[in-house]
């Protein structure tokens, strides 16, 4: 298997082979499983591990190891099922047996390496690399003893690792954004290295086109948009390419230069047919101050735009600077007339309003939300937890108050007290909080864990000693704080 690769051909599997593997399944089940050979084995696991079929997939695993007890795959599977199955300890013990024991080969320290490197195990991962290419050198440990030159900021080693590994397979240059992007969500300590090693890969290989998207990748994810142009625009010159365009228009945006953001949007669209790049387009014409046609390409924004979660910001955005708030939620509810708001939506739309001062289009937005709820208790606790969290704690005060204060649900009346608690904890207001609570502990003693102990203990400690006490004996994470 080569483990750089993440095309998930291992998760595509043809009806034959799924209808194997639940031939399997089915002979478990009937006590009456008929021999497979190793192949069919590795067909029958991997179909197994994709379907997630635990038990099944144990049995398969055990059995394959009894059937054929030389063939380090099997012994792979194990630890991939320990993992899989979230047992970390029992896997890293595991390969240390197995490495002890089992008779050495490539694949095993290959694999073996592999996983104690991305699982962070307490393994002598270079050590195992060389004794893989010890044995029988390959594309797959060339490549992962490029990774730990990288970690360790040796680029010339990395460098020469790397040709090896396009020595003996030269796809592994398509598998540079495992290499690279993989570490870089947030700025790596590793940055400079890659860099280094991106720049020399784009004067080593100059006209594939996939070494210069990497490397263009890897400076927008830090910020150094001049660069990042400069890769894009070599790499969509090599080959035109939607998303190259695409990626073109947005280190335009990141410079602002939003009519060129304009002008290569739209010249994605026409390469590929498609409007998909509608919410880049409605910031771009605002930043250019045409805010009624931003709004109408922000309106145009479905899931298939790339940048579809950022529309519900900037629709805020433009409508703010349009000095029209107040039409947000009728905006809101025109983007979904064709289907429902869903909480996870709404939520990203009142995340945006919360950075505004929440006035009336927050409040309507954060009542709609009732609809989602099968009961009034469970919108109140999410109504709390939310605002709380974005502190807005006077808008789910005042929504509480005037729709459910003297509500006659018993579920909600057992619970609201802690609620209002939580809300004026965040609205600097103890002397109220402290009385709801009183209310709530009377009523409904065991409820304080479930809707108020989740609360930042150590911050209630230092702003309201006295609700801390309070509360304390319920809590043995509460005494801790304290003895700390």
């Amino acid at each position: 298997m080569k483990f750089y690769n993440d095309d998930n051909e291992e998760d595509e599997f043809t009806e034959d082979e799924i209808s194997m593997a639940n031939g399997f399944c089915e002979a478990c089940d009937s006590g009456s499983i008929r021999d497979y050979d190793e192949e069919e084995y590795d067909i029958i696991i991997s179909n197994l591990m994709f379907a997630q079929k635990g038990d099944y997939l144990k049995k398969a695993i055990e059995q394959a190891r009894k059937a054929f007890p030389e063939d380090p795959g099997f012994v792979i599977w194990q630890t991939r099922y320990y993992i899989w199955n979230d047992q970390r300890e029992e896997a890293q013990q595991f390969m240390q047996k197995i490495l002890r024991h089992f008779p050495a080969s490539a694949e095993l320290y290959e694999e073996m390496a592999f996983i104690a490197y991305t699982f962070h195990f307490n393994l002598n991962v270079r050590e195992l690399v060389s004794k893989a290419i010890a044995i029988e050198p390959s594309s797959n440990a060339y490549f992962l003893l490029t990774n730990l030159y990288l970690d360790a900021h040796n680029v010339d080693k990395a460098y020469d690792c790397f040709l090896e590994a396009y020595r003996y397979d030269e796809g592994v240059i398509y598998s540079l954004d495992m290499l690279i992007l993989s570490h870089n969500t947030q700025r790596s300590d590793r940055f400079e290295a890659e860099l280094d090693f991106a720049d020399r890969l784009c004067k080593r290989f100059p006209l594939t086109k996939h070494v210069w998207v990497v490397a263009g990748s890897l400076y927008t994810m830090n910020a150094q948009h001049d660069k990042a142009l400069e890769a894009f625009e070599f790499a969509v010159s090599i080959e035109p390419e939607e998303l190259l365009y695409y990626a073109i228009a947005q280190e335009h945006c990141h410079l602002g230069h939003y009519q060129e953001t304009l002008d290569y949007c739209r010249m994605a669209e026409e390469l590929s047919g498609k409007k998909n790049a509608n919410v880049l387009i409605g910031k771009a014409l605002r930043k250019l101050h045409r805010y009624d046609e931003s709004l109408i390409s922000l309106l145009k924004a479905d899931e298939k735009d790339i940048d579809f979660p950022f529309a519900f910001s900037e629709l805020v955005n433009t409508l703010s600077e349009m000095g029209r708030m107040e039409d947000i939620p009728d905006y809101i509810d025109r983007f979904y007339q064709a289907e429902n708001l869903t909480l996870d939506k709404l939520e990203w739309v009142l995340d945006c309003l919360s950075v505004e001062s929440p006035g009336l289009a927050f409040e309507q937005l954060c009542r709609s939300a009732e609809d989602q709820f099968s009961n009034p208790c469970d919108y109140c606790a999410w109504l709390a937890e939310f605002c709380y969290l974005v502190r807005t704690p006077k808008v789910a005060i005042q929504i509480l108050e005037d729709g459910f204060a003297d509500s006659d649900d018993p579920d909600l009346y057992e619970h609201l007290g802690y609620f209002f608690a939580l809300l004026f904890i965040a609205d600097n207001n103890p002397k109220q909080a402290i009385q709801h609570l009183q209310n709530a502990l009377i009523i409904n003693e065991s409820g304080i864990f479930e809707d108020f102990l989740a609360i930042d203990t150590e911050q209630l400690y230092k702003q309201f000693p006295d609700i801390y006490y309070m509360v304390s004996p319920y809590s043995d994470q509460f005494s801790d704080v304290r003895n700390n």
